[in-house]
C-alpha cells in the first residue's frame, strides 16, 4: 500500500515536478558542452517542454530568454529586451486593435448573420455559410475570437433545430396513441422512415446510419408521403426511428460545430495578420535577410497566400461534407436550385432572422469601423503591391511600413465617436452637448487584447535572436544539411511535414518560433531560396486539426461537448495532408512564379549577411571558459 500511495502523492504534484525536472534534467547540456550554442540548445529544448507541456502560461515561458540569454553570454539583457519588440510587433497590435473594434461595434455579427440568411438552412449550405464567414473573419481578426463568435450561433440555430424536431416527435407520438390500442397503433411510418415535416424530410439533410457512424447518405423515397396510412407498427419501431433522427441530428451539429474551427485556421494564413506566425516569419526574415529584395509586405503575402488558403477551404468543405453527409449527385446538383424549405429549415432560418433584427438597423459606429477596416486594407495593399510603384514611394526608402499603418488607423479609433455626435442630432443648439465615446477607450482595450500572445510573440523574436547571435541555428543548420542529389521540392516537403506533426502538440506561434531560424541558415547552408524553404512550414504549423489542445479554437469548440477526440483526429488527419499537399504544390508551382524561388538569390549568401547570422561561436563563450 505504501508504493500506491507514494505514487498518489508524486501525481498530486505533477504539475510541480514538471516545473521543477525539465530544467535539472537539461542541465548537463551547458555543462559539458560549455558553449553559446548549447546554453541556447538548453533554453530552446526547455521553452519547447513548457510551451508543449502548459505547465506555466505560455506568456510567461516566452521571459525565458530574459532570465537565461544574459548569464549565459549570448546576449546582453539590453539585447535581449530590444528583440522583444519590432515593427511586426507593432503590425500585430494595431491590427488587433482594428479587430477589437469590430467585434464592439458588433459588426462582425451583422456581416456573419447577413451572409448566413443568403446562403439558407440546408445543412450543405448551412456548412458552406459557417465556413466561408468565419474563412472571411479570420483573416482580418484572431481565429479564437472569430470561433468565439461562430459557436454561439451554430448553437443557437441547432437548439431550435432541436426543439422542433421534439415538437414534431411529441405531436407524431400523440396522433400514434389516439389511434392506437395498448400494443399496436396503425401505420404512419412506411419502411419504417419518419414521415416528420420536421428538418429531417429534407433530402439534403438525410443520412444513412450504419452500426458505428451513421455517415452515409440515406436515400428516402419522395414518394413515401403520399402513401396512405394503412399498417400497423409497433410502438419499438417508433422509438427506434426517433432514435436515428436524433442520431442525425447530432451528427449534423458535429460536422457544422467542427467545420468553424477549422476554417478559422485556414482562414487565418491569408493575410500576413491573419495569425502570428505569419508576422513572426516576416520579421525573422527581414531581420536575417535585411538586404532582401523580395519583402514580405500585407500585399504580396495576400497575392500569394490567398489562393491557396481559398482552395485548401474548399477541399476541406468537400471532405467534411463527404463524411458528415456522404456523396448524392442529386444534392449536389442541387445544391444552388432553389426548392421548397421544410419545417425545420424554415425555424433555422426564422432563429438567424431573429438574431439579425435584433441587432437593429446598422449603427454609426460599425460604419466608421467598416470605413476604416476598408482604408486600412487599402493602405496595407497599396503600400508596395508589387505591380505597381506603391504610396510608400512618397516617403524615405524603409521609413513608412505596415505597423505604421496599423498604429495609425488604430490610433484614430480612440477618437472617432461610437455614436452620432449630438450636434448633428438636429435637436435645440441652445442646449449643453454631452461628449460621444469614441469607438475603443483603453478599457474596453484592456479587457480584450490577448497580452498572453504579444508576449509570446515577442518571446518568439527574442528566441530566434538568441538562435542567430549564438550560432546554435547555423549549426542545427549544418546537421541538418541534406545530401545534394536529393531535390530541393523533397526538402520542402519534409520540413513541412515535420512543422505539421510538431504543431499538432504544440502553440503555433511557439512552433514557428522555434522552427524558422533553424529554416533559415538551412536555406543558406543548401542554397535554396530561403522563402522556398521558410514559408511552407509557416504556413503549414497554423493547420493544427487533430487535436483540441492544438489551437484555442479547437479547444473552444470541444468545450461544447458536441465534439469527441476521436472526431477530431478522424476529420483532421486528411486535412492535414491536403493542406501539406496543396502548400507543396502552390509553393512550386505559383510560389516560384510569383516570388522567383527557384534562383538562390546573391541576398541571402552567406559572405552577404550580417555578421551575427552566419557567424557561429564554435569556440567556448567567455562565460562558460574553463581553466
Amino acid at each position: 500500500m505504501t508504493v500506491p500511495l507514494l505514487l498518489r502523492k508524486i501525481w498530486a504534484f505533477r504539475g510541480t515536478l514538471s516545473v521543477i525536472l525539465p530544467p535539472v534534467l537539461l542541465l548537463p547540456i551547458p555543462i559539458v558542452i560549455p558553449t553559446t550554442e548549447a546554453a541556447c540548445g538548453y533554453t530552446i529544448l526547455l521553452m519547447a517542454i513548457y510551451w508543449i507541456a502548459e505547465v506555466i502560461p505560455l506568456a510567461v515561458t516566452s521571459f525565458l530568454p530574459l532570465i537565461i540569454f544574459p548569464m549565459t553570454g549570448i546576449m546582453t539583457g539590453a539585447e535581449v529586451s530590444a528583440a522583444f519588440f519590432r515593427d511586426s510587433s507593432w503590425l500585430f497590435v494595431g491590427g488587433l486593435l482594428i479587430a477589437i473594434a469590430v467585434e464592439v461595434t458588433g459588426l462582425h455579427k451583422r456581416t456573419a448573420l447577413r451572409i448566413l440568411m443568403l446562403v439558407g438552412a440546408k445543412p450543405r449550405s448551412l456548412m458552406f455559410g459557417f465556413m466561408a464567414i468565419t474563412f472571411f473573419l479570420s483573416m482580418w481578426i484572431s481565429s479564437t475570437a472569430t470561433t468565439a463568435m461562430m459557436l454561439p450561433i451554430v448553437e443557437a440555430v441547432f437548439n431550435e433545430l432541436k426543439a422542433d424536431a421534439e415538437r414534431n416527435f411529441e405531436k407524431k407520438r400523440n396522433n400514434f396513441g389516439k389511434k392506437s390500442d395498448q400494443n399496436s397503433i396503425k401505420k404512419e411510418l412506411p419502411t419504417g422512415i419518419s414521415q416528420s415535416t420536421s428538418f429531417y424530410d429534407n433530402t439534403m439533410f438525410t443520412v444513412d446510419l450504419d452500426e458505428s457512424s451513421f455517415s452515409e447518405v440515406d436515400d428516402f423515397s419522395d414518394k413515401s408521403s403520399d402513401k396512405d396510412v394503412s399498417e400497423a407498427e409497433t410502438i419499438d419501431e417508433l422509438e427506434l426511428c426517433e432514435q436515428t433522427e436524433r442520431k442525425r441530428m447530432e451528427l449534423l451539429i458535429t460536422g457544422v460545430t467542427i467545420c468553424v474551427p477549422f476554417a478559422s485556421s485556414i482562414g487565418g494564413t491569408a493575410t500576413l495578420t491573419g495569425t502570428a506566425p505569419n508576422l513572426v516569419l516576416a520579421a525573422i526574415y527581414e531581420q536575417t535577410f535585411p538586404d532582401a529584395d523580395v519583402k514580405l509586405s500585407f500585399g504580396n503575402w495576400i497575392m500569394y497566400a490567398l489562393p491557396g488558403a481559398f482552395v485548401t477551404l474548399i477541399l476541406a468543405y468537400i471532405w467534411l461534407c463527404w463524411y458528415f453527409f456522404g456523396f448524392n449527385w442529386r444534392d449536389i446538383t442541387r445544391f444552388w436550385r432553389p426548392s421548397e424549405s421544410t419545417a425545420g429549415e424554415k425555424a433555422a432560418m426564422q432563429v438567424i432572422r431573429n438574431e439579425y433584427n435584433s441587432l437593429g438597423p446598422i449603427r454609426w459606429g460599425e460604419v466608421t469601423v467598416l470605413i476604416i477596416f476598408l482604408i486600412t486594407t487599402l493602405l496595407w495593399f497599396f503600400r508596395e503591391p508589387g505591380f505597381m510603384p506603391g504610396w510608400a514611394t512618397i516617403f524615405p526608402d524603409g521609413y513608412v511600413t505596415d505597423g505604421t499603418v496599423a498604429v495609425t488607423m488604430s490610433f484614430i479609433l480612440f477618437i472617432l465617436p461610437n455614436r452620432k455626435p449630438s450636434i448633428f442630432d438636429g435637436q435645440d443648439q441652445s442646449k449643453i452637448k454631452k461628449p460621444v465615446p469614441s469607438i475603443l477607450d483603453w478599457r474596453t482595450v484592456h479587457r480584450m487584447f490577448p497580452w498572453d500572445i504579444l508576449f509570446l510573440f515577442a518571446g518568439g523574436y527574442a528566441l530566434a535572436d538568441g538562435a542567430t547571435e549564438s550560432g546554435f541555428s547555423v549549426w542545427v543548420g549544418e546537421l541538418l544539411a541534406f545530401d545534394d542529389s536529393i531535390d530541393d521540392w523533397v526538402i520542402c516537403l519534409v520540413c513541412t511535414i515535420l512543422v505539421c506533426l510538431f504543431t499538432q502538440v504544440s502553440n503555433n506561434t511557439a512552433t514557428s518560433s522555434i522552427f524558422t531560424p533553424i529554416l533559415a541558415q538551412l536555406a543558406i547552408t543548401l542554397e535554396i531560396h530561403p522563402l522556398y524553404l521558410m514559408l511552407p512550414p509557416v504556413i503549414v504549423s497554423s493547420m493544427a486539426f487533430m487535436l483540441p489542445v492544438a489551437t484555442p479554437s479547437n479547444a473552444i469548440a470541444f468545450s461544447y461537448g458536441h465534439l469527441k477526440v476521436i472526431d477530431l483526429i478522424k476529420t483532421g488527419w486528411l486535412l492535414n495532408i491536403v493542406a501539406v499537399l496543396v502548400i507543396t504544390v502552390f509553393i512550386n508551382t505559383y510560389g516560384i512564379a510569383f516570388w522567383g524561388l527557384n534562383v538562390f538569390p546573391d541576398w541571402a549568401k552567406s559572405d552577404t549577411l550580417p555578421q551575427a547570422t552566419t557567424a557561429a561561436v564554435v569556440g567556448p563563450c567567455p562565460a562558460f571558459t574553463t581553466s
